[in-house]
């Protein structure tokens, strides 16, 4: 039997007020479901928007302030447990890399989907 969609409104509401951190890294491996993160260069406060009663949308961006020598090549998102305190991934990509300088401006956006 699928999940009630009430039930899926429920975890969507509770995924969105648990997702605080955007990363972008320069690690690059091939991203998995069972990996993390590695070797952040910059975080931000994502902005998160409840789309329907399966999906989030997760936005963040990095300003002209962020400058970076190493390219960048993952973006990823985590929460924080409030119990342990310790961060935990919930998303990871790895993207073609790039460079983030002083004249260019980086957003991404997310949609994130329960099934």
């Amino acid at each position: 039997m699928p999940m009630l969609n009430a039930v899926k409104r429920r975890l969507v509401e509770t995924l969105a007020g648990l997702v605080s951190e955007l990363h972008i890294g320069s690690d690059g491996t091939v991203a998995s479901s069972e990996d993390g993160g590695a070797r952040t260069l910059a975080r931000a406060t994502p902005t998160v928007t409840i789309i329907d009663d399966s999906s989030i949308l997760i936005e963040g961006s990095f300003n002209t302030s962020h400058v970076y020598s190493t390219p960048i090549k993952e973006v990823y998102i985590q929460y924080k447990d409030p119990t342990t305190g310790e961060f935990v991934p919930v998303y990871r990509a790895d993207i073609n890399p790039f460079t983030k300088n002083a004249q260019n401006e980086v957003r991404f956006s997310f949609i994130l989907e329960l099934d």
